[in-house]
């Protein structure tokens, strides 16, 4: 099947998230034998740095259309009419390629689609966005997600509880397929880690309020004045990396907690090694990638009830609490390091592999696709 995967850009000056969702969805696309190209819009300001206007490329073997627009912080009108822009272009470049899609499997943002409303192509469209799981949307949210979804022949998110949500906000019928994880680079280790010393927790993810960590450090500092002897590693950077760490000296957790900035996949699965439990108290994710590294890696999670984790996260894997709750955070904690061991990390890590492989993913996806081309 001939699939064009669209994305929101590629990762550029260190912005390891950008584009990570998309582009292992098309790499487990291609290893089920799929023929696919990857086109990228991004709008993002001229702060950020790369080549402007469009380019083609091959990344692992896989055809690239990339075009640049500086958009920015703009009105979201012009950044949609920059999209289509874009979307045009590339469009004209694939088929001049000679090379021209069966179905297109768009992601962060739908420029794509009425060129391929008007052509018959079938569109799929994955909802990332998180505002979509908000209870109460404002209207513009709304108007959003009407316009994206209104080419789409298949409606795509990552949870259930997302699923959920948009239902009520649109009527439409939503189905669930989680985000592809990267399950080689978060392999079990060979040998179980044997701890010396303190409990150590791991924490993935960019620093930013909506995570949750300005919970996390003074729940820490708790369970060590429990009598607990626990530290925590941080993994990810962002604007409040420097209030984080004031706030770790000021909570007396300076050598307590270590901040080691952003780190390549395998890098984090080295950190994993040297770690007990996975903790992210996050106030709000759609499916959440880092709790299922960290399982895939073999180790039991803490996370929130905040419209992912409850799709994956169970007694045999790990701790479900209420989001921002610092008293359960910190029981959940201490609950974690004094039942660690009934934990079975080559069952955890074997429930990653089984629900969220590429190849379970790439077979849900491919049903779907047939689907679209039937009708």
């Amino acid at each position: 099947m001939r699939i064009l995967v669209t994305g929101r850009g590629l990762d550029q000056n260190g912005s390891r998230e950008l584009g990570i969702f998309e582009l292992d969805q098309a790499r487990a696309l291609r290893a089920a034998g799929h023929d696919v190209r990857f086109a990228a819009v991004d709008t993002r300001s001229a702060r950020r740095r790369r080549p402007w206007g469009l380019r083609t490329f091959e990344l692992d073997g896989m055809p690239v259309y990339y075009c640049a627009i500086p958009v920015g912080r703009h009105p979201s009108s012009l950044a949609y009419v920059a999209q289509q822009l874009a979307a045009k272009r590339l469009w004209e470049r694939v088929l001049a390629d000679g090379w021209q899609p069966e179905l297109i499997h768009s992601h962060f943002g739908t420029g794509f689609f009425p060129l391929a409303h008007k052509l018959g192509v079938p569109t799929v469209y994955t909802e990332h966005d998180s505002r979509s799981a908000t209870p109460e949307p404002d209207q513009g949210e709304l108007d959003r997600e009407n316009e994206a979804y209104r080419f789409a022949d298949r409606l795509l998110c990552v949870s259930a509880p997302q699923a959920e949500q948009i239902r009520r906000n649109t009527g439409r019928s939503v189905q669930v397929i989680h985000n592809v994880v990267d399950l080689e680079s978060f392999a079990l280790p060979g040998a179980p880690r044997k701890r010396e010393g303190s409990f150590r927790f791991a924490a993935t993810g960019n620093l930013i309020p909506r995570k949750g960590y300005d919970l996390l450090l003074p729940a820490l500092a708790e369970l060590r004045s429990r009598g607990i002897d626990a530290c925590l590693t941080v993994i990810g950077d962002g604007p409040e990396r420097a209030s984080l760490e004031a706030m770790a000296e000021t909570l007396g957790l300076g050598d307590r907690v270590e901040f080691l900035g952003r780190l390549e996949r395998k890098d984090i699965a080295r950190q994993y090694e040297r770690c007990d439990a996975f903790v992210l108290p996050s106030r709000m994710e759609t499916f959440g990638v880092v709790y299922i590294e960290a399982m895939a890696a073999g180790l039991p999670v803490i996370a929130t009830v905040c419209g992912g984790p409850e799709d994956f996260v169970n007694e045999t894997n790990g701790i479900l609490i209420p989001a921002e709750d610092v008293t359960a955070l910190t029981d959940a904690m201490e609950r974690m390091v004094k039942t660690r061991e009934n934990y079975d990390s080559a069952a955890i890590a074997a429930y990653a592999r089984e629900n969220f492989s590429p190849e379970t993913v790439a077979r849900q996806l491919t049903a779907v696709y047939e689907e679209a081309l039937s009708c």
